[in-house]
């Protein structure tokens, strides 16, 4: 009977042993995980072979059209025009808003078809929005920017690539919209 007290207590003891033993081995592991963390993203590049090769233009066809109609139509002594900038370029999200990382994150992901500053400060003048047959995603993102163009104080423009304005008349509406 006594050996079998002895070799329960002996279960025990071991138990016990190895209970410390394995929090001991947690807390180490734990340890080693704290720290810097090193970003390997970029560890399986062949940078010998990337894939990537220039586009023939910025801008399509009818973006290109509708630039140079901008570009043609202000003063480029008073003005230039800036093709595919991101919100997060023209304006801020304020620190204090709720989800404020979130307002910001979505002014990173995002851009506009044309910004008119002016010279020779680039301050924002005008935003322009190229509307036609896009998909719906544009057309939400759109949405999105006009908002938050209108909110930051940056006037808007909405011009249908498939009817341009003649210079004249976009001469006209631009004057309308402080770029002259």
């Amino acid at each position: 009977m006594g050996q079998l007290i002895l070799a329960g207590l002996a279960i025990i003891a071991l138990k016990l042993i190895w209970d410390v033993y394995q929090d001991y081995q947690n807390k180490n592991r734990n340890k080693t995980k704290k720290g810097q963390v090193i970003d390997l993203s970029e560890a399986w590049i062949d940078m010998d072979n990337l894939p990537y090769q220039k586009k023939d233009s910025l801008l399509s066809r009818t973006e290109l059209t509708l630039f140079h109609l901008l570009k043609d139509t202000i003063d480029p002594e008073k003005f230039v025009v800036l093709p595919k900038v991101r919100l997060e370029d023209i304006m801020s999200s304020s620190p204090n808003a709720h989800n404020a990382e979130e307002h910001l994150y979505r002014l990173k992901e995002r851009s506009v078809d044309f910004l008119i500053c002016s010279l020779p400060d680039l301050k924002p003048q005008l935003v322009v929005f190229s509307e036609g047959t896009d998909s719906k995603k544009k057309q939400l993102s759109d949405r999105f920017n006009k908002k938050a163009s209108e909110e930051a104080g940056i006037p808007i423009m909405s011009l249908n690539i498939a009817s341009l304005p003649s210079p004249s008349e976009l001469a006209q509406n631009l004057m309308k919209m402080g770029v002259n």
